[in-house]
Formats: structure tokens, C-alpha cells, sequence
């Protein structure tokens, strides 16, 4: 393997190293994770010590153990920004233009969890934005997505049309 080969994908060994510093997420870029099911005690400490700034919550309304009103003062508690923003299965590109801005906009040094029930829908949501937005091969990004969650072949195809849509399928 060439040196600058090496040096490009040695973030990316580590990070594939390295159990995650939050229980039950995958850190699928430097200060970003996504997380399967809920944040907890345990996650909420973890995420307090990884200095977590913002949290995203896709969860639909009547899905389990869905309660915003909680998680969103549980999170200000630990002094975390919490955004509700609810997606699908199959999110439109409306969705995935939003999420891409939202992560695009974040102000230098933030740290964000995005989570659903399980890790489908919040994989799926940061694979566009490690693709368009971040220059990641879309074969390596599929693979930490997977590894972080998507899981439905539905979701994967919502992804592939939008990445599609913007000449990067």
C-alpha cells in the first residue's frame, strides 16, 4: 500500500479499531454517530464525556418508547441541543436535503448523534452527506452505514435514488 494511501485511510482504520466511546453508536466520521434505539443513562453519560452537542431524533410518532418531551430535557439537562426531525423508511430527498444542510451547518467543533428505533433511518440519513458532502467513496460509506444500522433494502434504494438524483449513484 502506498504511504499516501495509507495516510488517507488511517482515520478510517482507527476509527474501525476503536470500540465507541458511546454504547450501542457507531462513529461514522470524526465527532459524528449514529445511534441504535434511544439514548439512556449509559449513553447520555457517554455522550456528555464525548462532549456531544446536538441530538437528532428521526423517530416517527408511535414508535416505541417514542417520548420527545423527555429525551428533549434529559439532553438540555446534559447541556445537549435536541432537534426532532422524523423520517420514514423510504425518505424523500426533501429529507435528505435537510439533514444534509443541518449536519453542513453545524458550527465548528459540534459533535451530533442522530438516532431512530434502529439505526436504519439514521444510517440512511448521514450516507448522502458522507458521500456528497464529504467526498467519501460511496462503496466505503455504504459499508460504515451498514455497519451503523441500514439495514432495509428500501432505505438503502431511497438512498441510492437520491444520491442518484445527484449524479453520484
Amino acid at each position: 500500500m502506498s504511504r499516501t494511501l495509507f495516510l488517507l485511510l488511517l482515520p478510517t482504520l482507527v476509527l474501525q479499531a476503536q470500540d465507541s466511546a458511546i454504547p450501542g453508536a457507531v462513529e461514522v466520521r470524526s465527532g459524528v454517530f449514529v445511534l441504535r434505539g434511544a439514548p439512556n443513562e449509559g449513553t447520555c453519560a457517554a455522550m456528555k464525556k464525548q462532549r456531544i452537542t446536538h441530538v437528532v431524533d428521526l423517530r416517527r410518532d408511535g414508535e416505541p418508547s417514542l417520548n420527545c418531551e423527555s429525551e428533549s430535557i434529559r439532553m438540555q439537562e446534559i447541556g445537549v441541543q435536541y432537534q426532532r426531525y422524523a423520517i420514514g423508511k423510504t425518505p424523500p430527498a426533501g429529507d435528505f436535503d435537510f439533514l444534509r444542510s443541518f449536519l453542513k451547518d453545524l458550527p465548528r467543533g459540534s459533535r451530533v448523534l442522530l438516532h431512530c428505533n434502529n439505526g436504519n433511518r439514521a444510517a440512511a440519513a448521514v450516507l448522502p452527506w458522507l458521500v456528497l458532502d464529504k467526498g467519501m467513496p460511496l462503496e466505503e460509506a455504504m459499508r460504515i452505514s451498514k455497519a451503523a444500522g441500514l439495514q432495509l433494502p428500501e432505505t438503502e434504494e431511497a438512498v441510492r435514488r437520491y444520491l442518484g438524483s445527484k449524479g453520484r449513484a
